[in-house]
């Protein structure tokens, strides 16, 4: 099924089905990871970030996967899409424009810019 909404498109594939509880649907939204796993998950990604160049947008784009996984909006999981190889283009972009605005453009937008990043790549998984 696809609808056009003001140039945008939305195209749903496979079949949702709505999971009742006491006569309503499911709107739940709730994260199942674990304190100790995240614990763990933030030590590697900080050894893995040292490495020079590739290491910081890996160890990101990892966290950002696992955050995901344990991520449900409304019953519907959230996968995340990025790639490391993809962010570290964007970084050299944020980096250039911070040394050209003298480090304002890395404090002040690239963070956002960051978000909106990892916000493009994060989508909804296959409903069961």
């Amino acid at each position: 099924m696809a609808q056009n909404l003001n140039n945008c498109q939305i195209q749903l594939t496979g079949s949702l089905q709505n999971v009742r509880r006491q006569g309503r649907i499911n709107t739940e939204s709730k994260f199942t990871g674990t304190s100790g796993r995240l614990f763990f998950l933030r030590i590697g990604c900080f050894f893995l970030s040292i490495i020079p160049l590739i290491g910081l947008p890996n160890a990101l784009c990892i966290y950002e996967r696992w955050v995901c996984k344990h991520t449900y909006i409304v019953g519907m999981p959230l996968v995340f899409e990025g790639t490391a190889g993809k962010l570290l283009g964007r970084f050299f972009v944020w980096g250039f424009f911070s040394v050209i605005t003298l480090g304002l453009y890395g404090l002040i937008v690239a963070p956002v810019r960051y978000k909106q990043w990892v916000t493009s790549h994060t989508v909804f998984g296959e409903v069961a």
